[in-house]
């Protein structure tokens, strides 16, 4: 019986061997496989850093972009300003002038419009004299000379 235990155990010992070298061989696989994904992800890692740092560089460059743009457009309308000022003062300085000439132009028309009624006056003075003179001398008041 001593003999048929250590063939039976023998066999146990070569069916344990095996279960444990196919055991160990799946365990390997796995192993690989984790390692081939765990290689994967750190390569995708690699490249989303890459593509974060990029997209960090093209975020950089546009703010970049925007800073340069808005003082631009600062300037321009800095500049706007100070030629729609200028203008404005010149259309003052004009409106000014104008206003002068037309004061003086109104001053001139005043003048001679009081002219134009003095002589009106006188017009009107000697035509009434003048009926006046042509009435007494009708009315014989008037001697004839």
């Amino acid at each position: 019986m001593a003999i048929q235990v250590e063939s039976d155990l023998k066999d146990i010992l070569v069916k344990f061997d095996q279960k444990l070298d196919k055991l160990a061989e799946t365990f390997e696989q796995k192993l690989d496989h984790l390692q081939s994904d765990m290689n994967e992800v750190k390569i995708s890692i690699a490249e989303l850093k890459k593509d974060n740092q990029r997209l960090e560089d093209k975020i950089e460059a546009t703010d970049k972009k925007i800073d340069a743009t808005a003082k631009s457009l600062e300037d321009k309308i800095e500049n706007t300003d100070k030629k729609i000022d200028s203008t404005a003062k010149g259309l003052e300085d004009k409106i000014d002038a104008l206003n002068k000439n037309l004061s003086d132009n109104v001053q001139n028309l005043s003048k001679r419009v009081d002219n134009s009624d003095f002589i009106n006056r006188g017009i009107f003075i000697s035509l009434v004299i003048t009926i006046l003179g042509g009435f007494a001398s009708f009315l014989g008041l008037i001697g004839k000379p």
